[in-house]
C-alpha cells in the first residue's frame, strides 16, 4: 500500500467514525517518510488526501532541514579538542598573532605539556597553522614571554578556519553547541544559574575534580560570553575561602543557551 493510499484510506475510515478528531478537525496519524523513519502528521479533514500528501511532506523536509542545519552546526566544532585550554588557545592566538607553546602555556598558566600536544592536534585538525621563526614579525607577536623571536621554536598562529571557528563562538548557535562540546560546561552554567555567582575552587573542591581543569572551564565560558567575572560574595550567602576571590556568575546570554539546552 502506498502512502497515498494509507492517508487517503485513514481520511476515509475518520470521515466515517464519531471521536474527537470532529471537534478539532484533525486525525494524529504516524505515517513513514521515504528514508524510512516514522513522523506524527495530523490530517485535515476537510482536506482531500493529495493536499494532506502534500502537507505532510513539507513536514518533513523542514524536519528533514532543520536535523541538517542542526548537523552542520554540530560539525564546526568538530576540529576543536573536548578541552578548554583547546579553546583557550584559539583565543590567545587570535589576539597575539603567533606563539610558540611554551610561551603559550606560560600566558595561560597550563601544563607546557598539554598545550605542545593541544597545538599539534589543533594544526592536524586545521585550525591552526605552523610558522617559520624567521618569518614571524617581532611587531605582530604582542605576548611574547621573551624580548625577541626565538628562532629554534616552532610557532603557531590561527589559521582561516581557526577564525571562521570563532566567528561561530561568537554567534548563539555557536555558543549552545559549546554547551553540547564541552565537558562539564554545561553543568557548571546550571550550577551558577541554579545557585548564583561560585567560585572554582569551591567547584572543583565539591565535585572533586582537578582545580586547573574547573579553572580553564571557568575562563573558557568566560570568554565565548556565557558567564562574567563577578565581585562579592555567593547569593547563599556561605563563606568561602580566602583563596576563593574570583567569582563568576551566568550571563544573559548564558541564561537563554542554557534554556536552549535544558531539555536535551
Amino acid at each position: 500500500m502506498t502512502r497515498y493510499q494509507e492517508v487517503e484510506q485513514a481520511l476515509e475510515r475518520a470521515r466515517n467514525e464519531d471521536g474527537e478528531h470532529w471537534e478539532t478537525g484533525e486525525l494524529e496519524m504516524t505515517l513513514e517518510t521515504p528514508n524510512g523513519e516514522e513522523i506524527d502528521v495530523a490530517l485535515d479533514l476537510h482536506e482531500n488526501p493529495a493536499r494532506n500528501a502534500q502537507a505532510r511532506y513539507d513536514q518533513v523536509a523542514e524536519r528533514e532541514a532543520e536535523q541538517e542545519r542542526r548537523q552542520q552546526i554540530a560539525d564546526q566544532l568538530d576540529p576543536l579538542p573536548a578541552d578548554p585550554v583547546a579553546y583557550l588557545i584559539c583565543y590567545h592566538l587570535d589576539a597575539v598573532k603567533g606563539n610558540y607553546p611554551k610561551s603559550i602555556a606560560g600566558h595561560l598558566d597550563a601544563e607546557r605539556t598539554q598545550v605542545r600536544t593541544l597545538c599539534k592536534e589543533l594544526e592536524q585538525s586545521g585550525l591552526l597553522e605552523r610558522v617559520e621563526s624567521g618569518t614571524v614579525k617581532q611587531r605582530r607577536v604582542k605576548a611574547k614571554m621573551a624580548d625577541e623571536v626565538r628562532q629554534h621554536h616552532t610557532y603557531y598562529r590561527l589559521s582561516r578556519d581557526g577564525d571562521h571557528l570563532l566567528r561561530f563562538l561568537s554567534e548563539r548557535e555557536g555558543k549552545v553547541n559549546v554547551l553540547r562540546h564541552l565537558p562539564d560546561g554545561k553543568a557548571i552554567v546550571q550550577r551558577l544559574s541554579r545557585t548564583g555567582p561560585d567560585a572554582p575552587r569551591t567547584t572543583a573542591a565539591e565535585w572533586e575534580m582537578e582545580f586547573e581543569y574547573v579553572r580553564h572551564l571557568y575562563l573558557t565560558l568566560r570568554r565565548v560570553g556565557l558567564v562574567t567575572q563577578c565581585d562579592g560574595e555567593p547569593i547563599d550567602g556561605e563563606a568561602r575561602s580566602a583563596t576563593d576571590r574570583t567569582y563568576y556568575a551566568t550571563t544573559e546570554t548564558g541564561d537563554d543557551v542554557l534554556e536552549a539546552v535544558g531539555s536535551e
